[in-house]
């Protein structure tokens, strides 16, 4: 075989290894297009310098110590009724097995690529119609050297051009090859930088970081990426917002219709606008306030002039024992008639 070292995934360099893998004695040597995906990609591990050890996991067959030798595949390699087949190759750069297995699906053709002890499976899909010709089976080379550019035409028929020939021996490079052993190397194959490590780089993962939600009282509509997921939503918050588990207000004095035990209500905090204090009307919670001052000098002190006292201007009552002119009787206002009815 005369392989251009350039380019060893080249169409005329996969159709020198499908045709030096075909079995001579085979008639027809590829039944159906699915035969073909099977051929083809033997011969895309044949120019990675793979080496056949057998069909499948446990058959074995002889290979030969030449590393440039590619014998030719057993005769039951396409034995298969269901359009199943299995290679198992070996590398000179490697120490694990690989195992390659072509199904048909539908009208798919489905590589798996497997290295023995890696236990990741790679898988690639081929329409059939995208890449084969149904017309051009079965197919049958001729025996002789001579015919060898003929047979070559002709096998480039059963896929449809030298073009896609050279696009499906891509695919399985890159999509089977690169990932079951990547870092080969060889003459005239080469890997992209980025299929060097079957790992994506973890900054690619990484997703973008989360813009920080609007402080209270900012913009309630910040601008909005559609192209980026989004965050979480803000709570729900009631306008105005009134949070029901936060501390009351501070009171300036205590709640409550009363004071509480103890507490002087020396600045008169806790009185009504317009009662008691200096001229007002009397409450009642001063009943027996007369009682406090020395006898002859109560509220109506005659030194304080009139109009000064608790009763406003010298009325009765405000001892222990209100009589009848208590303001008790009389409402608010001096004067005026009490809540049951009774008047001076």
């Amino acid at each position: 075989m005369s392989i251009n070292k350039g380019n060893v995934f080249s169409s005329k360099n996969l159709c020198e290894y499908m045709l030096s893998s075909l079995p001579k004695e085979a008639s027809p040597q590829l039944r159906d297009p699915y035969d073909a995906v099977a051929l083809i990609s033997h011969a895309c591990m044949l120019a990675a310098e793979f080496r056949l050890q057998g069909l499948g996991e446990d058959h074995r067959i002889e290979t030969s110590s030449e590393p440039d030798s590619s014998p030719p595949l057993p005769l039951e390699w396409n034995a298969s009724t269901t359009s199943n087949y299995a290679f198992r190759y070996a590398h000179t750069q490697s120490s694990l097995q690989y195992i390659l297995k072509i199904s048909r699906l539908g009208s798919k053709a489905v590589i798996n690529g497997l290295g023995i002890g890696d236990d990741k499976v790679h898988t690639l899909e081929i329409a059939i119609k995208d890449f084969l010709s149904p017309n051009s089976f079965p197919f049958t080379c001729s025996l002789t050297d001579s015919d060898l550019q003929t047979n070559q035409n002709k096998l480039v028929a059963c896929f449809i051009s030298a073009g896609r020939t050279a696009d499906l021996g891509a695919m399985i490079k890159f999509q089977i090859i690169q990932k079951l052993a990547p870092g080969l190397r060889k003459e005239g194959y080469e890997e992209p930088a980025h299929a060097a490590s079957t790992t994506p780089d973890a900054s690619a993962q990484r997703p973008p970081p989360r813009e920080p939600p609007p402080e209270r009282g900012g913009d309630p509509s910040p601008a909005r990426d559609p192209l980026r997921d989004d965050p979480l939503p803000p709570a729900a918050q009631p306008h105005p917002f009134c949070d029901p588990l936060a501390a009351e207000p501070r009171r300036p004095y205590p709640a409550g219709e009363f004071p509480p035990p103890g507490f002087e209500d020396e600045y008169e905090m806790n009185r009504p606008p317009g009662a008691g204090g200096i001229g007002g009307g009397r409450r009642l919670l001063n009943i027996g306030e007369r009682d406090l001052y020395p006898p002859g000098l109560g509220p109506h002190d005659p030194l304080r002039g009139p109009g000064f006292g608790p009763a406003g201007g010298g009325m009765g009552g405000g001892g222990m024992h209100p009589t009848f002119d208590d303001p008790l009787f009389r409402g608010e206002g001096a004067g005026g008639v009490g809540p049951y009815g009774g008047g001076r």
